[in-house]
């Protein structure tokens, strides 16, 4: 019996090795150390010692049909997701709100700094990872080897290559043990789950240690998410989402325009020519777009500004934005009861 479960370790895990003995890996090295230094030993053992990770093949396969809407899944829908119930939850606002108690005075310097407001910096964490209940448990080099590399290679393997790069840089810049790092499944890391190239372009060591930790330091996390947010065009004071008022005879301008990219591009004297008006003062050279989601009473509409984009950089879903802007209006309302 013994015999049998040696041999089948064995067998398994000859083939996971056979994975990575190949020219395309041994490239690979050769430019890490070429062009980065890296120790050519370290990648050959961090190769050898990859694990087999069947999980990842399951979250890479083509979806089911569905239905994904903000907030208008009826009962009759099969297969609906409601969008607003998965991240606009009494949990969220609640442990939200901990949060923001634990860590203002934190808040309110990343604020100042980058002009970030707090319940934003929050609303993201939450969202990302559940407050950091949830960074992943998948090793991020043999993710990102088996994405780019290994027997999940893809479409995307390009990418996911730069991803293993960076991520091996930022390991190296930070003092980090690549065998010790686990992400998601698509290698996301830490709290706000950037990705490689994000951590070693966007985060920060807000606390002055030295290094940027991503899991354990919420300095450095709600720093490194100001950061991301101002570098991306964030305008501090600026309003995210804007009602405004119209009839059906401008229905068909507005749903033409909802239709184009969320990036504003169209000034807010265009709408007013169509006697549609925000809800507040706007200039007429403004550029604004128009944001439409599903509620449960219908189609609704709003104005989106350039902050709205700005939140799209982080996830370029719609959807995502107007959850981390709507969780952000309910943890200040939370916030301001408390007070």
């Amino acid at each position: 019996m013994i015999r049998n479960l040696l041999f089948i370790f064995l067998f398994c895990t000859g083939n996971v090795f056979a994975d990575y003995q190949n020219n395309e890996v041994k490239d690979f090295i050769d430019y890490m150390y070429k062009e980065y230094s890296y120790d050519k030993n370290t990648l050959r053992e961090l190769f050898s010692e990859i694990q087999s990770q069947p999980k990842i093949k399951k979250y890479f396969k083509k979806a089911p049909e569905r239905i994904l809407t903000w907030n208008g899944c009826q009962k009759s829908d099969k297969n609906c997701t409601n969008y607003k119930n998965l991240f606009v939850t009494k949990s969220n606002i609640s442990q939200g709100l901990e949060f923001w108690e634990k860590n203002k005075k934190v808040l309110q310097a990343a604020s100042q700094e980058f002009g970030v407001p707090p319940e934003i910096i929050i609303s993201i964490i939450g969202i990302e990872s559940k407050y950091g209940a949830r960074t992943g448990t998948f090793k991020t080099f043999d993710t990102l080897a088996s994405l780019s590399l290994g027997p999940n290679k893809g479409r995307r393997a390009k990418f996911y290559r730069s991803e293993l790069i960076n991520f091996l840089l930022m390991c190296k810049e930070n003092n980090f043990n690549p065998k010790n790092i686990r992400g998601s499944y698509a290698g996301a890391l830490g709290k706000p789950q950037f990705i490689s190239s994000s951590y070693r372009h966007y985060a920060v060591d807000f606390n002055n240690d030295q290094k940027i930790d991503l899991w354990n330091s919420n300095e450095d996390i709600i720093g490194s998410v100001a950061n991301y947010f101002k570098k991306n065009g964030w305008k501090k004071g600026q309003p995210i989402m804007t009602n405004f008022k119209s009839n059906a005879a401008n229905r068909k301008s507005i749903d033409k325009e909802s239709l184009k990219s969320y990036k504003p591009s169209t000034p807010y004297k265009y709408f007013k020519d169509l006697n549609i008006l925000a809800s507040r003062n706007i200039s007429d050279s403004t550029l604004l777009s128009i944001i439409r989601r599903k509620e449960q009473s219908g189609k609704s509409y709003s104005f989106g500004h350039k902050n709205f984009y700005v939140i799209t950089r982080y996830n370029r879903s719609r959807l995502y934005a107007l959850a981390v802007f709507f969780l952000s209006k309910e943890i200040k309302k939370a916030k301001s009861t408390v007070q």
